[in-house]
């Protein structure tokens, strides 16, 4: 997004409650193969650090609130496992798992919403992976989750998708070059407009657009935005001239 104070404003009026459908949803039964992970949050975690698992070894990973992390590598393993590092009182070090979720069966690219659970009973971390390869969410265009119990409208680009509970569409934003605001509607499962807003894109980008039913009854839904910008790939060199024959 070219206007970080805009970026700023969505994020302190946005916010919401990941929920266990997309878990549930993009779980899998096994992954083979490496692969490049991105994670994101949306508030400072509570952990000074914080490590992922890769076959015997603990590597750092550091988080952005409100944006991506760096692309990290994984090349061992079916989930990606969080861990925070513990020190006893002898000295001796340890790793404690604190989130852990199933990578999507055929992903060699993915992010994880990383939300932490308040009082919580198991692990203190929730973690949401899907697939994040640029085939399957190119840039240009806009990626919508619905994370409410009910049904929802969203138009977008002159578009109008249908969204399940839990479910996700896909709506290119057709932007000029120079990228522009687009009128973003929510709509209830009759159509009866929701949410209102414009939703800033450009060809190079592609955001991810997260909704969640209101805070508290009759309240409005709760909208939450994770951009990013691709870097055009660069042009292929001219290959040499046809020869000509004498």
């Amino acid at each position: 997004m070219k206007n970080p104070s805009l970026l700023r404003l969505l994020f302190a009026l946005f916010s919401f409650a990941l929920p266990v459908a997309l878990q549930a949803k993009d779980e899998s039964p096994g992954h083979s193969g490496s692969i490049q992970f991105s994670c994101a949050v949306w508030e400072k975690l509570s952990y000074p650090e914080l490590f992922y698992r890769d076959g015997k070894s603990y590597l750092p990973l550091e988080f952005f609130p409100g944006n991506r992390s760096q692309l990290y590598p994984l090349k061992d393993g079916n989930a990606l496992e969080l861990y925070e590092k513990v020190t006893a009182e002898d000295g001796e070090v340890t790793y404690q798992l604190v989130g852990k979720a199933p990578l999507v069966a055929g992903a060699r690219r993915m992010l994880f919403l990383v939300d932490p659970v308040a009082n919580a009973s198991r692990l203190p971390l929730k973690l949401y992976g899907v697939n994040d390869a640029l085939d399957v969410f190119p840039p240009g265009t806009m990626r919508f989750f619905n994370f409410s119990p009910t049904e929802l409208q969203v138009k977008f680009a002159g578009q109008v998708s249908k969204l399940t509970a839990g479910g996700m569409s896909l709506v290119k934003s057709n932007v000029s070059e120079k990228g522009g605001f687009i009128p973003f509607l929510i709509g209830d499962p009759k159509g009866a407009v929701v949410f209102e807003t414009r939703l800033f894109s450009q060809p190079t980008g592609r955001d991810m657009v997260f909704i969640s039913p209101p805070a508290q009854p009759g309240g409005r839904v709760l909208v939450k935005v994770l951009p990013q910008l691709i870097a055009p790939e660069p042009p292929q060199p001219a290959g040499p001239p046809p020869s000509s024959s004498p």
